[in-house]
């Protein structure tokens, strides 16, 4: 099995870890010797991934296991090195054709990687190609998200390659959309409050009535976010 085939020679393998947050699967890309988040520490996902080419480097956007728990049996099958944020990786960084950013707030160690020939952002957990993202204290922060989403916006991507879900071929308008989303959903956590709710749960179904049964637990985690980042505190 070949991996899916992306732009300027990017190809995309997702691993088979479906879930509410990890939509299809944690999206794994290789490219010019380079593999951009192994996933989880599946042998047959990561087979096929040292199967599409001689593999130089692998790189982390960041340690949740969703995306890095595979890194070390790839590294083995490969002989390839494994780079990441405060371990081989800083901001700013080039790694072959790509060029690594840190962009905290879904998690402190996150990195997105810019391939500045073609424009194309490679998102990890940054920006999803389908929904939103979780920042779950205590590690997320949205003030770092926020300023990380900002950074990103000023390079313009033509297109994305995000850590789960689909391409997004207007990538300027999906970082656009996000910001926007973000700011949107702490106007109605603001509302709630002036409307006089007073716990968790009550931002919750005041702030996210769309959300279903299923995501309630994560929708009470984005609220804590957006309340800390206020700078209030609810039972």
């Amino acid at each position: 099995m070949t991996g899916e085939c992306t732009p300027r020679g990017f190809r995309k393998i997702t691993a088979p870890n479906p879930s509410p947050l990890t939509l299809e699967g944690t999206n794994t890309y290789v490219f010019a010797g380079t593999v951009v988040d192994p996933g989880p520490d599946d042998e047959g996902h990561l087979e096929r991934v040292a199967s599409e080419a001689p593999v130089e480097v692998i790189l982390l956007t960041h340690s949740h296991p969703d995306h890095s728990a595979g890194a070390a049996r790839l590294s083995g099958l490969c002989g390839a090195p494994v780079l990441a944020f405060g371990a081989g990786l800083g901001d700013g960084e080039r790694v072959g054709e790509l060029i690594a950013l840190h962009t905290p707030g879904h998690s402190p160690d996150h990195l997105c990687f810019w391939h500045p020939e073609s424009r194309t952002l490679l998102s990890g957990d940054l920006i999803a190609g389908r929904g939103s993202i979780i920042i779950a204290p205590p590690e997320g922060d949205l003030g770092s998200y926020m300023a990380s989403l900002e950074r990103v916006r000023t390079l313009s991507p033509a297109r994305i390659l995000p850590g789960h879900g689909p391409e997004v071929a207007e990538g300027t308008a999906k970082v656009e959309e996000y910001i926007a989303h973000r700011k949107e959903r702490e106007r109605m956590v603001l509302a709630a409050l002036e409307a006089g709710a007073s716990s968790l749960e009550e931002v919750v179904n005041l702030a996210y009535p769309e959300v279903t049964e299923e995501m309630r637990p994560y929708a009470r985690l984005s609220a804590r976010t957006h309340l800390e980042h206020l700078g209030r505190r609810l039972p």
